[in-house]
């Protein structure tokens, strides 16, 4: 059956499949439309600036006691690729950890339509470039800026645990690094190396009495503050720095989510699993919490190994704030934050594929609601110590504007 239909001076012929059925079941009618005038579709664009967002204008339904599916679909999943149709669940995607998640690199450079870009464009932007490399004498981690020349990363990146006054040494912090080969100075450190000034570890991890067993520890972060540049500047006033939230900032629990506590969180690091620890690699996909041998954990489907450690997980990443319209309002904790780094995970890279932070909260060894003017709990506590320490020159850290 055929029927034709004249618009806007466009002839579209449109087809409708007769329902078909097979084994009594009975299948939905496809529609085509076909456009037999294209070249008069291009002749008169339209004023884009004018024109008005389409909606479903069907009523919503009642959505107040929906709550996810638990059992498995009854259709095997699939997927269409450039190389055909894959029908088998690869590990890859989520591990059998069985939390999905997508990695990829912080890169650009491919052709466009406004011409070439360097290949590490991307990662010299706000806010990628508040998160870098951080190297030293045992190796490298991955770090990232939360006050104007502060960053935090995992404390097994300062010090073994339980290894006392004994300490790593030559901590240098590359903000938007990227070392592919054949990679510039310019890309390798286009902000510049900075070294460090002083930090600040738990004394739990310090000393081994850190609440939690194995790799799994309440306090396994560390802040740094890093010394001004040859200009006399300060890191944060060229690359920006990033938020902190700490006690579940950003998660939510309700029925819609199983009643776990959730959140959709961004990770970051330098896993040498993924391009040799040269590019800087994100993972998105959700995150809770949970608590592993008394210690308080944030979890994630994750292929960030070796590195990756120190790097920060961060819920509500974006760019850029989008201008609201219509009446639309932002939801309840909206704020970029960093709420963990990385911790620990499987080292296999074709297993588990999870990785779990230290929270940024108040727990066993970091009770208070209130250290200084910093916040609550650990990430308060130590970004405390280190800004009210004396600084070189004299005052505090605090009073020179490191921790503005």
């Amino acid at each position: 059956m055929k029927r034709s239909k004249r618009v806007a001076c466009v002839e579209a012929t449109a087809v409708v499949a007769l329902s078909m059925t097979s084994a009594g079941i009975a299948h939905a009618d496809d529609e085509l439309v076909v456009n037999t005038n294209p070249a008069a579709s291009r002749e008169a664009p339209a004023d884009l600036s004018s024109l008005k967002p389409v909606v479903n204008v069907l009523a919503a339904p009642d959505t107040s006691s929906i709550v996810p599916d638990t059992g498995p679909s009854p259709y095997v999943p699939g997927v269409n690729t450039q190389s055909g149709i894959v029908t088998d669940a690869q590990t890859r995607a989520y591990g059998s950890f069985a939390i999905p998640y997508t990695t990829g690199r912080v890169q650009d450079g491919n052709q466009s339509a406004l011409g070439t870009t360097s290949a590490n464009f991307l990662s010299t932007t706000y806010p990628y470039r508040a998160i870098g490399k951080l190297t030293f004498s045992a190796g490298y981690c991955t770090a990232s800026l939360i006050r104007r020349s502060v960053i935090v990363t995992a404390a097994h990146c300062i010090q073994s645990f339980g290894s006392g006054s004994a300490i790593y040494s030559g901590w240098q912090f590359r903000p938007g690094h990227y070392g592919a080969s054949g990679a510039t100075s310019a890309q390798i450190a286009p902000y510049g190396t900075w070294t460090w000034a002083a930090l600040v570890r738990p004394s739990t991890w310090a000393n081994g009495t850190d609440t939690g067993s194995g790799a799994a520890r309440n306090n396994d972060i560390a802040v740094i503050a890093i010394a001004k540049n040859a200009s006399n500047q300060f890191i944060g006033d060229l690359t920006g720095y990033l938020n902190y939230g700490w006690n579940n900032y950003s998660f939510v629990s309700s029925s819609k989510t199983g009643n776990l506590q959730t959140a959709s969180v961004t990770t970051f690091g330098y896993p040498a699993l993924l391009d040799g620890g040269a590019i800087m690699q994100r993972t998105d996909g959700p995150t809770y919490t949970t608590t592993v041998s008394g210690a308080s954990q944030l979890w994630q489907g994750s292929n960030l190994t070796g590195g990756a450690s120190g790097g920060p997980w961060i819920v509500n990443f974006r760019a850029r704030d989008a201008v609201l319209s219509g009446g639309a309002a932002v939801g309840s904790s909206p704020n970029l934050a960093i709420v963990g780094v990385t911790s620990w995970g499987s080292a296999d890279p074709n297993a588990s594929k999870d990785n779990y932070a230290s929270q940024f909260r108040q727990n066993t060894q970091y009770p208070n609601a209130t250290y200084g003017n910093y916040g609550s709990g650990n990430i308060a506590s130590l970004l405390n110590t280190l800004c009210t320490t004396a600084a070189p020159g004299g005052g505090t850290f605090a009073s020179q504007g490191y921790c503005n």
